[in-house]
């Protein structure tokens, strides 16, 4: 059985996310990997891998400036940009959240057993 894992970081800086009280942005954040996860479908490999995928999300659900930032196996890069590009555009950042987007990370992890 193989297993997939999805890791999310959030590259805010954490006075600034203290001070606005984003509740509903955490929220956002646990439904975002989640939507990522479900469009991937991951390169095959006969060894672990994992692939760390940056991007900005828009206020209005859009996704920019997607990029790859980490990657232990090369050839699984681009199954994991489709996945961040199918699922866009992603629900809004919530109302309370005054920016105009957000940058974070995905870490797609691939098992192989």
């Amino acid at each position: 059985m193989k297993k997939f894992l999805v890791l999310l970081s959030l590259l805010m800086l954490p006075a600034i996310a203290e001070e606005a009280g984003f509740a509903n942005l955490n929220e956002y954040f646990q439904y975002l990997p989640n939507a990522v996860h479900k469009n991937w479908t991951p390169y095959k490999a006969n060894k672990d891998y994992e692939v760390t995928v940056q991007f900005r999300v828009l206020k209005n659900g859009e996704i920019s400036d997607l990029e790859v930032v980490k990657s232990t196996e090369e050839a699984a890069n681009t199954s994991v940009i489709n996945a961040v590009k199918t699922g866009s555009p992603y629900k809004p950042l919530p109302q309370s959240f005054p920016g105009q987007s957000v940058k974070t990370q995905v870490e797609l992890k691939y098992m192989h057993n």
